[in-house]
């Protein structure tokens, strides 16, 4: 017995030495080229086995257990290339960056796509340029980030979205809105400003059909999909980012007035040249601006009889726009973490913004949070699952949607109203007014104080920006979950759903004080708003590959359903100053709800094939039934079929060293579009049903029809070809795609005017056909590039035309008049946007007075010329111009040096007109006394001056009408952000414990360049100006830690 337990002994140590023999230690650094500095987390593998680690602090990895048989180690790490080297026991392992694994995957409809074999048209941005920007919607990032893509940013209140417009306009009557996708499910344009942009890992932009058709008629004016942040299998991580910094006013008021003296001369001037008598102007002045601003000047002296206004001591010197604007904080933290396991992967976030903007009392505040979780059961089942949750709170300046010519818009009032009216009370003698608490009193110009003309009376934007509240308060929760079966190689049955909810409480309070709601003593209106969105589909996958031949094929079925639930209540006669709930008021003026629905269920199917990595074919279809169209109409069927070719895979281009890259592309398709709008841009959920609004008349019901349905409505029909070219040169360094593209919309959903005598102003229509076509080109590369420093560049470029190229018959002569103001008519062989007002013929130099041009006529009526006339009433109408740009873009450079980083983004527009109905009103000829003027204006006609374009300033009233003395060039240059960083060396961390920590300044919409102080024409969708909230200027300072 003791001599086989001696040889069982002897077997197993034996053993243990050839196992032992077997393995090996293998120790070793990875660094990076770029930096020298050692890569954290970087993966470790033995090919061909489960043997693996990952890099420590240093850069540093040890394998114990390396088998004798194994060759090859695998070393990669996220963005940069992978390396494949020979096993060593000491390794020394340089990663080299790879700038084309951003650019490698393009998220598309219902998956990812290689850029190198996709065949349509997309855009990518990366999660990293987004998170350098400061902005409150993710809608703002795309500013000059993308060719093809337009971003009007109608306000600069902190929290509102942006309007994205893809490869021009649209639609007419019809949403232009893109679609929104967030991890692979539509989502609500109107919530965009719940995601948290430091949550986002990349967006793309889909633009032509073959891209975007598989999404359906929601997708007719492309797609923007957004892709969250996931875990990593990787080591876990915990990423924390704070900035704090300031908010300004990016975009200066006009030049307008802001000399007392200078505005009371000129009024007087007005009345000089009405009475040609002096002495009697100096009379008439005080009845015509309603105050005096000088301390001890009577009021019939403020200007002498030969217009030498009084040097005497001004009572105030008030600045509107001090008073009631300011400079606003912003604050933002994000922390995250990021990890997993082979298995299990997780993401979690939590992000708090606030950010004031920079009219007092309106800011915008957001709490965000996010988990994303990925789960593999076995080698048949995976799980993932995306919740997501945001709370904000916006305050603005005025009631939504309230028009911007009101006065209680602040950027309308302290440019509109005359320099000489106080915005505090003042005394006789200039002595500013307390009350008995001590607090400042307001002037409201009501007589109390002083008194105003312009219909600036009982008004005061200061005072009321206290008091009044506009607020909205917003819940926003997303989910998503998806299941995946992977039943045999290739072949994946794959579920998902998605639930978006929005509540949303509005409150808009006028108060009893002071405004237009003193007199009922305050008034309250109240808006209960509750969105739901469900959207579930189901997909069949199967791809295979065999010798150089690849395919995949795809299925679907797709439900989505949305339930918009509206409640509005209205009370006035307000007991509490300062307090705007109901239970503080008596009065119940007006209340009301309703519920819309829309619901639609598809079909598609999409294959792709591959040859050799050299040709590829695509083909996809979509057919969509809506609810918003008669039975008989819902159902639209729409597909797209595209190509590509990578030259460079050919065995007569492999050769070519200085050619990395050459690809032609090309798609056509179709798609559709049931958006329908009405007459103030709001979505009509049954156009093709009559509709109508119940109200009480004595106790009994009154009927009234508020919409003539249509039930012959049908889709919108679009055609879309797209042909690109993709190459890059000297291994990718330089990089240039361009591509054409043409979009025919034909049974475009119009809104037909209707005579007035039917008691409806228009009915829905299929009528215009319409085409854009244009070509849009980008250039990147990188110019140099060393050890230490790296210069990146891009330019990407977009012109395009937009023609009307049917209008109904009866239309075609007349065209069909539209727009703000009805600046725009509609014609055959025109643009949607072409202006179609009065032609301003300068000022006679005789008398002064505006001239514009009239048609001569022959005694048969028909035009033989034109001449010029001074009764604007006989003046004719002119086709001027669009008002659409003829090129836009974006540029944009990023640098590092060692551990600096600095990068540059702008944009511009070249050419297009607007109407500038800002400076319009600024340049009346006194008929507005009260309102400021221009200081352009102080080179109107006089005996003396007769060599100018300003009419005498005489009170007329059509001196400044709507015609093209107002039109000018919307071209601008926008310097849209700077950002500088440092990065700390890696082994200044370890006292920390931290991966890597950086530091840098932030500074967004810095400088803005256009044809007019004070004019934005980034603002104004359709070229019309207006009052909007201005742009804001933010610079901040921030810190972000990674352990």
């Amino acid at each position: 017995m003791k001599r086989k337990l001696m040889l069982l002994m002897t077997f197993l140590f034996i053993g243990i030495g050839l196992v032992t023999a077997q393995v090996s230690k293998v120790t070793g650094v990875v660094t990076s080229e770029e930096e020298g500095l050692p890569v954290v987390g970087a993966s470790v593998l033995v090919k061909g086995t489960t043997i693996g680690t990952v890099t420590d602090m240093d850069g540093k990895f040890t394998l114990t257990n390396v088998p004798s048989s194994a060759k090859t180690l695998v070393i990669s790490f996220i963005g940069m290339k992978s390396q494949e080297l020979n096993i060593k026991s000491e390794m020394k392992v340089v990663l080299h960056s790879d700038a084309e694994v951003l650019d490698d995957v393009v998220v598309v409809a219902y998956g990812t796509a290689k850029k190198s074999s996709f065949t349509g048209s997309a855009a990518a941005v990366s999660g990293e340029k987004i998170a350098k920007m400061q902005v409150s919607s993710v809608s703002k990032a795309l500013e000059g980030a993308a060719a093809g893509v337009q971003v009007i940013s109608t306000s600069g209140q902190p929290g509102e979205n942006s309007k994205i417009r893809i490869r021009g306009i649209g639609s007419f009557s019809a949403s232009s809105a893109p679609l929104y996708v967030v991890d692979g499910m539509p989502y609500e344009e109107d919530a965009v400003n719940a995601i948290n942009p430091a949550d986002i890992e990349s967006m793309s932009i889909l633009k032509d059909a073959a891209s975007a058709a598989l999404y359906g008629s929601r997708a007719a004016n492309g797609v923007v999909m957004i892709t969250t942040k996931k875990g990593s299998s990787e080591k876990s991580s915990v990423t924390l980012d704070a900035r704090w910094g300031v908010n300004t006013r990016a975009i200066p008021e006009y030049d307008i007035m802001k000399d007392q003296r200078g505005y009371v001369g000129t009024a007087w001037s007005v009345l000089k040249n009405q009475t040609g008598d002096g002495q009697q102007a100096s009379k008439d002045l005080i009845n015509s601006i309603g105050y005096n601003p000088f301390i001890g000047v009577l009021n019939d002296q403020m200007v002498s009889a030969d217009g030498v206004v009084s040097s005497a001591q001004l009572r105030h010197n008030d600045d509107w726009a001090d008073a009631a604007l300011h400079n606003g904080m912003r604050q933002e933290y994000n922390i995250s973490l990021q990890g997993g396991s082979k298995k299990t992967t997780h993401f979690l976030s939590l992000g708090y913004l606030n950010d004031e903007g920079i009219l007092r009392n309106t800011d915008f505040e957001r709490i965000s949070t996010r988990a994303n979780i990925t789960h593999n059961v076995n080698k048949y089942i995976d799980l993932s699952g995306n919740l997501a949750y945001s709370r904000s709170e916006k305050n603005a300046g005025q009631a939504q949607g309230a028009s911007l010519t009101n006065y209680s818009n602040a950027f309308m009032f302290t440019q509109q109203i005359a320099p000489i009216y106080p915005v505090y009370a003042y005394d006789e003698n200039g002595v500013k007014q307390y009350d008995e608490d001590g607090n400042v009193i307001y002037d409201f110009g009501d007589g109390t104080y002083s008194t105003r003309m312009g219909g600036f009376s009982n008004q005061n934007v200061a005072a009321n920006s206290n008091l009044d509240v506009h607020r909205t308060l917003n819940d926003n929760f997303n989910g998503r979950a998806t299941v995946n079966l992977n039943l045999f190689e290739g072949f994946k049955l794959t579920a998902n759903m998605g639930y978006d909810l929005m509540n949303q409480v509005r409150t808009d309070h006028m108060n009893q004080l002071y405004g237009d709601a003193a007199n009922v003593n305050g008034r309250t209106y109240k808006y209960n708003i509750r969105s739901q969105a469900f959207t579930a589909n189901q997909i069949a996958s199967y791809a295979k590959s065999f010798g150089k031949h690849s395919f995949d094929v795809m299925a679907g079925h797709e439900s989505y359903s949305y339930i918009y639930s509206y409640q509005y209540t209205h009370k006035y006669n307000f007991y509490t100053i300062g307090n705007p709930e109901f239970n503080n008021a008596i009065t119940m003026s007006d209340m009301s709800s309703y519920t819309n629905e829309h619901s639609m269920e598809s079909y598609f199917g999409r294959a792709n094939y591959n040859y050799a990595d050299k040709y590829y074919l695509s083909a996809s279809i979509r057919t969509d039934a809506s609810s918003k169209f008669h039975p008989d109409n819902r159902r639209g069927t729409f597909w797209s079929v595209g190509g590509s070719w990578r030259l460079t895979q050919e065995e007569w281009l492999k050769d070519v060293e200085w050619l990395s890259d050459l690809k032609l592309k090309a798609s056509y398709g179709t798609q559709g579009n049931d958006g329908i709008l009405d007459a103030y841009g709001a979505l009509v959920y049954q156009p093709y049903l009559q509709q109508y609004a119940i109200s009480n008349n004595n106790g009994q019901f009154s009927v009234v029809e508020t919409y003539r349905g249509n039930k012959d409505l049908t889709w919108e029909k679009s055609k879309n070809l797209n042909v690109g070219v993709e190459s890059g040169f000297f291994h990718n360094r330089l990089k240039f795609e361009m591509e054409y593209f043409l979009k025919k919309t034909s049974d475009m959903l119009y809104n037909m005017p209707y005579p007035i005598s039917s008691g409806i102003s228009y009915i829905p229509m299929n009528l215009l056909d319409m085409k854009n076509q244009g070509v849009e080109f980008t250039i990147s590369g990188t110019p140099v590039q060393t050890a230490d420093f790296v210069w990146n560049v891009s330019f990407n470029g977009t012109h395009y035309r937009n023609k009307i190229v049917s209008l109904p018959e009866e239309k075609r002569k007349e065209g069909i008049i539209h727009g703000t103001s009805s600046l725009f008519r509609l014609t055959e062989g025109g643009s949607i946007y072409d202006v179609y007002t009065y032609e301003y013929a300068g000022v006679n130099p005789e008398n002064g007075a505006a001239q514009w041009y009239k048609n001569e006529l022959d005694e048969n009526g028909n035009i033989i010329g034109r001449t010029v006339t001074e009764d604007y009433n006989q003046a004719d109408k002119y086709d001027l111009g669009t008002t659409l740009p003829d090129f836009q873009g974006g540029f944009s450079m990023d640098f590092s040096y060692k551990n600096f980083d600095l990068s540059v983004a702008t944009n511009f527009q070249i050419g297009g007109q607007l109407y500038d109905s800002m400076y319009a009103k600024f340049m009346h000829a006194g008929s507005d006394m009260g309102s400021n003027w221009h200081n352009d204006i102080l080179n109107a006609w006089t005996p003396e001056n007769t060599n100018t374009d300003v009419p005498i300033m005489d009170g007329a009233q059509n001196s400044n009408g709507q015609s093209s003395r107002f039109l000018i060039d919307a071209s601008y240059f926008n310097i849209r952000s700077i950002s500088l960083g440092y990065t700390f060396p890696k082994n200044w961390m370890k006292a920390i414990q931290a991966n890597s920590a950086r530091i840098y300044v932030s500074a967004d919409n810095v400088a803005m360049f256009s044809k007019r102080k004070g004019l934005d024409p980034r603002q104004y969708e359709y070229g019309y100006s207006a009052a909007n909230y201005s742009a804001i200027r933010a610079i901040s300072f921030g810190v972000n830690l990674n352990f």
